[in-house]
């Protein structure tokens, strides 16, 4: 008769219990979740080269529950160390989400724990690699890894392989030591930090750092102070996020440029990164193809911002220079009520000067943060209208402020400031609202028809 013992922690999912199956004391695997509603089949090693290969699958009456397995692992050889869990997943018919996770417990509880729900395997799919690290802290006694099912259908994981990573710039870092930064940097320049009872604040903070032992961890910290800011922009960059920061320059899609009934549509993306060269290259080939189309739009242009979540503001204004000009498009206002006023480097390439010609913008739900930026810098500028959905109401500007081990706090510092000095930081309602379906089209029909 199978005993279970179930044991109360997290999953990375509050109220979760994992239970544990001793009906094999030789077999190094173990049921966790619901095991009336799902079955873990298989096995090995994943300290092997070869690591375990195992299938979890729900019982027809699985409704919303969750199922897996786990195998123990003493943590005395990882400690202070990074490790990674790689396995290869492959699924049938999951209706929510297949992954991995790794867990480090201590005597006093869970004290690093990774999963890979930022990538969830659903669906059907054959050999998707996924990964998950986390940093073994001193006070680590077992590591507890294995695959998750949540829904219905079926997973198999082979390949499952625990190892020694190589090390992140903030392994080791006290803790208490980023979590100081950041609380000094966020009452020294968040833009809401007046918001934050500092007192009652800080003495929680104070209480809870003592149980955090690893940078992931007084990154969670870190976390729960921002949301008390409200502003919902603010967030912590781990190093890895930093070095890609710099190091990358990316589009969310490839810009379209059209003419439509002698209307320029412009569809600009957001932009992550700021690597220079790559910045650099964006605008010049977003500015080059808005002059190419020059001639035809003798209408006007629509600049369509519905897909632009953010990123780095300035290579796509520097790439919408032509219909922007030299002016002072916008200010960044700090809670002091100090302006930084934004200035737009021309990309370096032949364009003809569009600054008056009749423009609507096009704006969504999702048009967030830089996306809104965009949206600002052509508010008071003559002959321009805007036109479809509310953007998400992050009109504010983020500021990186580094922290111990090459992580980074992105802090809300300030509003975004029109030409007119109307100050935002809520949603930008359009002039004309209009579904996002049909903005364009409406856009292209209020243009078109013009005597140029």
């Amino acid at each position: 008769m199978t005993v279970w013992k179930c044991l109360q922690g997290a999953l990375g999912v509050v109220g979760i219990v994992a239970c544990t199956a001793h009906a094999h004391a030789a077999s190094p695997w173990s049921v966790i979740g619901d095991p009336a509603h799902y079955v873990l089949d298989g096995g090995g090693d994943v300290q092997s080269e070869r690591g375990a290969s195992l299938t979890v699958y729900a019982t027809p009456e699985a409704d919303t529950r969750f199922g897996g397995g786990t195998a123990v692992i003493d943590a005395t050889p990882y400690r202070e160390k990074r490790v990674r869990l790689t396995g290869r997943i492959s699924t049938q018919a999951v209706s929510d989400t297949a992954g991995i996770w790794l867990r480090a417990d201590a005597a006093s509880g869970r004290v690093a724990f990774a999963n890979s729900e930022r990538n969830p395997v659903t669906g059907n799919a054959a050999d998707v690699v996924r990964q998950v690290e986390i940093y073994v802290p001193a006070v680590a006694e077992r590591l507890l890894v294995g695959p998750l099912l949540i829904g219905k259908g079926r997973m198999s994981v082979r390949e499952l392989r625990l190892e020694q990573a190589p090390p992140s710039p903030d392994d080791g870092v006290p803790p208490a030591r980023i979590v100081e930064d950041a609380v000094r940097h966020v009452r020294a320049h968040a833009l809401y930090a007046d918001r934050i009872d500092w007192d009652r604040t800080q003495a929680d903070i104070a209480s809870r750092v003592q149980r955090v032992h690893t940078a992931d961890a007084a990154y969670d910290l870190i976390r729960s102070l921002l949301a008390q800011l409200g502003d919902r922009h603010s967030g912590v960059l781990p190093p890895s996020d930093v070095r890609r920061s710099a190091t990358e320059g990316v589009p969310s899609f490839v810009p379209r440029v059209e003419v439509r009934e002698r209307v320029g549509i412009v569809a600009v993306p957001g932009f992550s990164g700021t690597e220079q060269a790559a910045s650099l290259e964006f605008a010049r080939d977003l500015a080059t193809a808005i002059a190419d189309r020059a001639a035809s739009a003798s209408c006007g242009w629509i600049v369509d911002l519905r897909g632009n979540s953010g990123g780095n503001m300035w290579p796509m204004l520097s790439g919408l220079h032509p219909l922007l000009g030299d002016a002072t498009v916008g200010y960044m206002r700090d809670r002091d009520g100090r302006q930084n006023a934004w200035r737009i480097a021309p990309p370096g390439v032949t364009a003809p000067d569009l600054s008056a010609v009749p423009v609507v913008v096009v704006t969504g739900a999702k048009t967030a943060s830089s996306g809104e930026a965009v949206a600002v810098a052509f508010r008071g500028r003559a002959h321009t209208r805007s036109m479809g959905q509310a953007t998400m109401g992050v009109s504010t500007g983020n500021q990186l402020f580094p922290v111990p081990g090459g992580a980074a706090l992105k802090l809300t510092t300030t509003r975004f400031v029109d030409r007119t000095g109307h100050a935002y930081g809520e949603p930008l309602a359009p002039d004309e609202e209009a579904s996002e379906a049909d903005a364009v089209a409406r856009a292209v029909q209020s243009l078109a028809g013009c005597a140029g």
